[in-house]
């Protein structure tokens, strides 16, 4: 089976990740609050509080392809993101 997805960034930092696969199945997952603190410091640091400036900032990644269902892929990218920013 395969799986598109993609992954919600604010600025450099991931949010969300949505996976489809070829079988019609779609998920999407959070990253842990973690992420989304980070997200709310660095929007702070970088004078982005107002709505309109905060929301600009948000973006989709790429579309990249991997084999598995969505859930499995979803989850696999999930902890490869934790990992990368765990360093």
């Amino acid at each position: 089976m395969n799986t598109t997805y993609k992954i919600l960034y604010w600025q450099e930092i991931p949010s969300q990740i949505k996976a489809e696969d070829d079988g019609g199945d779609e998920v999407t997952v959070s990253l842990p609050a973690r992420f989304m603190e980070k997200i709310d410091q660095l929007a702070a640091a970088r004078g982005l509080q107002q709505s309109d400036d905060y929301l600009a900032q948000w973006q989709w990644g790429d579309e990249q392809q991997r084999e598995g269902a969505a859930a499995d892929v979803a989850a696999a990218v999930c902890a490869e993101l934790e990992a990368a920013a765990d360093g």
